[in-house]
């Protein structure tokens, strides 16, 4: 339905940062094309780039995408990480983000070590 009234935003959000999260959030873990940008989606999306900006939105998603639990490396080898997940709550957002500038943070001074 929504392409018949041509939605140009989701509560406020222009369905163009909402459709980048989405790619951003598809290529990242290699998402194919069953995967959907249905409304509930949207409405997280939307939410968190209310809350947060578009660059923490793409952070949260880096962060999940590092963390070896989230992408697999758990006792049922299952994976989560759903938009629906890493965009929950500020809660989560706040923890993938940490574990994103962790993780970057480390490989810096790591490649500074390096260099030196």
């Amino acid at each position: 339905m929504d392409n018949l009234f041509n939605l140009k935003d989701c509560n406020g959000v222009p369905m163009e940062d909402i459709e980048t999260i989405f790619n951003f959030w598809k290529d990242t873990f290699n998402k194919n094309n069953k995967s959907k940008l249905d409304d509930t989606r949207k409405k997280k999306i939307a939410a968190a780039i209310k809350a947060h900006g578009i660059d923490t939105c793409k952070e949260a998603i880096l962060g999940c995408s590092l963390s070896p639990w989230h992408t697999g490396q758990n006792p049922g080898n299952k994976q989560y990480t759903d938009l629906e997940l890493i965009f929950r709550n500020a809660t989560k957002i706040e923890q993938f983000v940490a574990t994103y500038t962790q993780e970057t943070d480390g490989q810096q001074e790591m490649d500074e070590w390096l260099q030196s």
